[in-house]
């Protein structure tokens, strides 16, 4: 079978596989993620109540382009609705069948949102969240937020790629995303490093969508995304000397995803380094036939004027007219 023929066929069975999870589930499980240095539990109440305790909400402007009170509610809003998936009251749209409202139908405020807490060793460092999902375009916003003691530590590297992994793990191992975006304002240089090193691509900016309230002044805001075929659970962590760990939700499926991807690409690729052999050969024979009737003219012309050109005195009289 022909390689893009192979290739529309998965295609074809992924927006099939895709268009059978169109709609979330009433509940949802959140299960633990280990990381080397981080372990990620489902977040309570609880944990969210000691987000001040670690300055959690501190620089809030310059991490996320928002004050303190904003991402606190915004924390508060996420941790709610977590918790309301996990206990089957998603909220869902105002219509007489809530049954039947699929994914893309769903406002933000109706997406579902799955929230971790972080924490090494018993101590609580921190959250993590897929926000935003949206299945019918399997799409989900990654958002991580520490302590202020916290940052800088190669935390965030340990714990980001394990939830996208299990983000872009197919179903039922993982979330069966296909792509995973996240947003940093301009003045967040850090953290912009960190989302390019674990392979995420800036594909826009909105100019001035942030207010900085206490420089008086509008920041950009950087758009960052990672899709399903482009994301290598192991080169993610082995970027920063880490490593998958195997017992991890996804894990074993993602790493068989992106193998069946890379052979795909690799099918793909030698397809077309046949034809551009293909083409260059034509090329080639078409040159070579040009060539050789240029060769051929060329003889041709020689001898013509070869005849033309013979003894001078067979040209006598050659313009004389005859009375």
């Amino acid at each position: 079978m022909e390689p893009t023929n192979r290739a529309q066929e998965d295609h074809t069975a992924h927006k099939a596989a895709q268009a059978a999870h169109e709609h979330l589930a009433d509940s949802i499980t959140i299960p633990d993620i280990q990381g080397e240095m981080v372990h990620l539990r489902a977040a309570t109440w609880e944990d969210y109540e000691k987000m001040d305790s670690i300055s959690a909400f501190s620089r809030s402007l310059i991490l996320f382009g928002k004050t303190a009170e904003a991402e606190r509610a915004i924390i508060r809003a996420w941790v709610k609705r977590s918790l309301a998936w996990q206990e089957g009251h998603r909220a869902t749209s105002q219509c007489e069948d809530a049954q039947h409202v699929s994914a893309h139908s769903l406002d933000a405020q109706e997406r579902g949102v799955l929230a971790w807490s972080l924490f090494v060793e018993e101590e609580f460092i921190g959250m993590a969240f897929l926000v935003d999902i949206d299945t019918w375009a399997g799409s989900a916003r990654i958002h991580v937020i520490l302590g202020e003691n916290y940052r800088g530590r190669g935390f965030t590297r340990d714990a980001m790629p394990r939830v996208m992994t299990f983000g872009f793990a197919p179903r039922p191992a993982g979330m069966g995303l296909h792509r995973i975006w996240i947003s940093v304002p301009s003045a967040n240089t850090r953290s912009q490093a960190v989302y390019q090193s674990l392979g995420f691509t800036e594909t826009g900016v909105a100019r001035d969508a942030l207010w900085d309230s206490v420089e008086n002044h509008y920041m950009d805001l950087h758009v960052y995304d990672m899709l399903v075929d482009e994301y290598d659970p192991i080169r993610s962590l082995e970027a920063f000397g880490l490593h998958p760990i195997m017992d991890n939700p996804g894990v074993r499926e993602a790493l068989a995803q992106h193998e069946h991807t890379m052979e795909l690409k690799k099918r793909v690729t030698d397809q077309e380094q046949d034809l551009t052999v293909t083409v260059e050969e034509i090329e080639e024979d078409i040159s070579a036939d040009v060539i050789s009737d240029e060769s051929e003219k060329l003889d041709i012309d020689t001898e013509d004027r070869s005849a033309a050109s013979g003894p001078w005195w067979r040209k006598l009289g050659d313009a004389r007219k005859r009375d």
